[in-house]
């Protein structure tokens, strides 16, 4: 199901196959009918499963994202304790200088600072961490002086990130020891046989590990200095990865957007949105108006005019013929003009919505080209407005179905639950509907996002097709 700008290749109908009955080859590699012979009951199964498993534990300490995350351990917290000192030697100076005039002015500036530093931290986060973590919302003071001060001693985002300074101090620390002691320790436990040899043969006779009275030069003392370092370098992705995560949880909650902005910002979208979404309204009915009723009325009145001009004749007979035929053409275009004017008031408000969500539905799939099953279950009528989007997001995907999908079979459900009204359109088409910027399914999308809404598409290649439209009821 997509979009009448999003074509899809004609792809056959859904096909299920069934699960092979025990003790009938699969045909899958690795299997029983790969082997021949049936794996006993009881017995686990080791395959490539442990094998890959095996195989990225090895190869985890070599990995670009290990590598950055090492450096990131390693300079996380020289940075982190270096801002701290900065900041805290900032603001002792501006509140101790508040019985001044510069005082309250500076620690303005040093909160705002605060706001700011967290662009820094989250490149950091970005560039050696992959986490593409959102900033907070522009910083718009009031007008004024006096408003912009105000504006920056209470400005949220700015406290929270020098409250980011200090909490991050431990996390960041951790981090630097976990990198310097299982890759550093690590990475010198595995060299040791090399660097033991050549500084035992060429430097000191007694260099070397020393644990406790025992000096670890024996062989098998030395294979068991590799074998823990080893260990430790297999461990260390993991563990600097694990303490990362802490990072990146303390950026996201105290450098990021808080519930209330980013509730804001969707605000701001969605009224962006439904103001687009209006002025293209308004837009589509002055066009359909100008090149389509006003056209005909204009030439009705013409034709009316060019049939009284004939009969107002002065010389001779009036020729009722040509005063007949323009008052046919009248006639004609009177009647086209309402059949525009009749669609046009429909694309704006089906009179059918009139009747019901329900009775709506009906009437849309009776004339539906493909063979839609519906069920209706709406115990209380929801808004208006938020009936006619999902009678036209209903309009819309069945219209999909039909050009698009290869489907023989729709299943339309409409239910209330709460303060939800849920509307669910399956069929058993070809799928790979997106969602593709200027599609129709991102107009859908965009029209349920102005009442809050909420699209959800399943649609895998060969199908089948379930698209859920998710509106507030209350």
């Amino acid at each position: 199901m997509t979009s009448a700008s999003e074509p899809q290749g004609t792809e056959p109908g859904p096909t299920r196959h069934a699960e092979p009955a025990q003790g009938v080859a699969s045909g899958r590699p690795g299997g029983p009918a790969a082997s021949g012979k049936p794996r006993a009951p009881g017995v686990p199964r080791t395959g490539p499963d442990a094998r890959a498993l095996l195989v990225r534990i090895l190869r985890e300490p070599t990995r670009v994202r290990s590598l950055r995350e090492l450096l990131y351990g390693l300079i996380a917290f020289p940075i982190a304790l270096t801002l701290a000192i900065v900041f805290f030697i900032a603001f002792a100076v501006s509140v101790s200088l508040t019985i001044t005039v510069v005082g309250i002015p500076l620690l303005a500036v040093v909160v705002l600072l605060g706001r700011y530093q967290g662009t820094f931290d989250r490149a950091i986060g970005r560039t050696l961490l992959g986490a593409d973590l959102e900033g907070p919302r522009p910083f718009r003071p009031r007008p004024g002086a006096f408003g912009w001060l105000g504006s920056a001693l209470g400005h949220a985002d700015g406290w929270r990130g020098l409250a980011y300074l200090v909490v991050r101090l431990p996390v960041t620390f951790v981090a630097s020891l976990t990198a310097w002691t299982l890759w550093g320790v690590g990475l010198m436990f595995l060299s040791y046989p090399t660097w033991w040899y050549v500084a035992a043969t060429d430097v000191d006779p007694d260099a070397g590990v020393t644990l406790g009275q025992n000096h670890m030069d024996s062989w098998y003392e030395i294979a068991w200095i590799t074998a823990i370092g080893l260990a430790m370098v297999l461990v260390a992705p993991w563990a600097v990865r694990l303490v990362a995560k802490a990072d990146i949880w303390l950026m996201r909650v105290l450098l990021g957007p808080t519930r209330v902005s980013e509730r804001v910002r969707d605000l701001e979208e969605t009224r962006a949105l439904a103001v687009d979404d209006s002025a293209a309204r308004l837009r589509r009915i002055e066009r359909d108006l100008h090149d389509g009723a006003q056209a005909r009325i204009v030439a009705l009145a013409m034709h009316l005019s060019q049939a009284q001009e004939r009969l107002d004749e002065d010389e001779g007979t009036p020729d009722l013929t040509k005063a007949r035929a323009h008052v046919d053409s009248a006639l004609g275009n009177a009647r086209l003009a309402i059949t525009e004017l009749r669609d046009l008031a429909r694309g704006i408000h089906p009179p059918v919505l009139d009747e019901g969500l329900d009775v709506a539905f009906a009437t849309l799939i009776a004339g539906s080209a493909v063979p839609v099953r519906m069920h209706a279950d709406i115990p209380v009528r929801p808004p208006a407005a938020v009936e006619s989007i999902a009678y036209f997001c209903a309009a819309e995907l069945l219209t999909n179905v039909a050009r698009h999908s290869d489907a023989t079979a729709v299943q339309l459900d409409v239910v209330r639950t709460g303060d939800t009204l849920v509307v669910t359109v399956q069929d058993n088409g070809s799928g790979g509907a997106r969602v593709r910027p200027g599609g129709g399914l991102a107009g859908l999308a965009e029209r349920v996002r102005t009442v809050d809404g909420s699209v959800r598409i399943e649609s895998p290649e060969h199908g089948p097709t379930r698209v859920t439209v998710e509106l507030p009821a209350a």
